[in-house]
């Protein structure tokens, strides 16, 4: 997650030093800031940044839904167990 910050703020920064480069006045900080915040590179940066969190948050849920269907077949288990050793081995009056 580090790595990803990194590389979009590196990006930002690469983005808006190529549009510096054809103005190279710059007027204002302001003009600057829009044009680093709003080009393709950055929209494409933010894009991918929420599709992996989304990606990220769906792994997890079908992670926790997996280990409860795990968690009910090996109490599944030990019940069939019990039951056959009930069945098979207690002496019946």
């Amino acid at each position: 997650m580090k790595y990803m910050k990194t590389m979009a703020v590196a990006m930002v920064l690469l983005a808006g030093q190529v549009q510096a480069q054809d103005n190279p006045i710059v007027t204002t900080v302001d003009s600057m800031k829009d044009k680093a915040v709003n080009n393709k590179v950055t929209e494409f940066v933010v894009n991918e940044y929420n599709d992996i969190k989304q990606y990220q948050a769906d792994s997890w849920q079908q992670g926790k839904d997996q280990l409860a269907r795990n968690k009910e077949q090996i109490v599944g288990i030990f019940a069939n167990v019990k039951d056959a050793f009930s069945h098979y081995f207690v002496k019946e009056n």
